[in-house]
């Protein structure tokens, strides 16, 4: 069948070697039917590093970091097609199995968003999510799944986790180190992620959203690619653990009712001092 022109956005910080190896892989699998490769850089310590020699790479830079979000719909903003493909910088494109993917979702305009699997190589990380919950932000968000790792809460979270996925099946998010959907129009606000998340919990709330605009979004286990994950940063832990606590409270706040909003950002509060005291002693030692 003859492919849609696609789009492809790779939000680079930090992580321009991987990058450069994510760039030969797209090349060695899937370089014919992508039209454009947009990376946006949110201001790169190693931007020298990247490897932008090719015709099909428009190169966007930040003069700060503006966070995950937003540099995707800059991205957006900036991409010619009405198909794009999102992909983490660490991740790498293992064979051509993206394209029985990519080929579903131009099959079925009814699916607004879809992805695959992602291939951990340090640990096994499942990628796609049922809707949350209260319960599900009580044993999945916070240390109480450290304490109840296999509470029903969370696996009812990760779909993946209940059973083995062989096919094409609707769940409510899916990972942002990988994911295809549609660019509609801007004035339909489909499309964009929310840049009040600074990084962490925007791809869920970007399926939430697609899905109550009426479409579908997708988990397909057929196509698989590889992701090392946390490289934009490792270097950065406590900093990216705080925009974990910032994200999870706007996300709860936001998707349950006024009641429950409250409850688990106090809870969620409560944690995080917790949590910071204990390690502001230890380093203290």
């Amino acid at each position: 069948m003859s492919r849609s022109k696609i789009s492809l956005i790779v939000i680079n910080y930090n992580s321009s070697k991987n990058t450069n190896k994510l760039l030969l892989s797209i090349k060695k699998y899937i370089y014919e039917i992508i039209d454009e490769i947009i990376i946006i850089d949110n201001n790169s310590r190693d931007i020298n590093y990247l490897n932008i020699k090719d015709q099909k790479i428009k190169l966007i830079k930040n003069n700060k970091n503006l966070g995950f979000a937003k540099a995707v719909n800059q991205g957006i903003d900036n991409s010619k097609n009405d198909l794009i493909i999102l992909l983490n910088p660490d991740t790498t494109i293992i064979d051509n199995s993206i394209l029985k993917t990519i080929d579903l979702i131009e099959k079925d305009k009814n699916i607004g968003v879809i992805g695959g699997k992602i291939k951990y190589e340090y640990k096994k990380i499942f990628t796609a999510n049922n809707t949350p919950t209260f319960l599900t932000g009580l044993f999945e968000f916070t240390n109480l799944k450290k304490i109840f790792p296999n509470n029903r809460f969370t696996l009812n979270f990760w779909p993946e986790k209940i059973k083995k996925i062989n096919k094409p099946t609707e769940v409510s998010g899916i990972c942002g180190a990988y994911l295809i959907f549609r660019k509609y129009d801007k004035k339909e606000d489909i499309n964009y992620f929310n840049e009040e998340y600074f990084l962490y919990l925007e791809d869920l709330e970007f399926g939430l959203n697609m899905k109550s605009k009426g479409f579908k979004v997708i988990f397909d286990p057929r196509s698989e690619i590889s992701h090392i994950g946390g490289v934009s940063s490792n270097n950065k832990y406590n900093m990216a653990l705080n925009h974990w606590y910032k994200s999870r409270k706007i996300f709860f706040k936001k998707h349950l009712n006024k009641v429950e909003g409250i409850i688990l950002n106090i809870i969620f509060t409560l944690e995080e001092l917790f949590l910071k005291t204990r390690l502001s002693i230890k380093n203290h030692d």
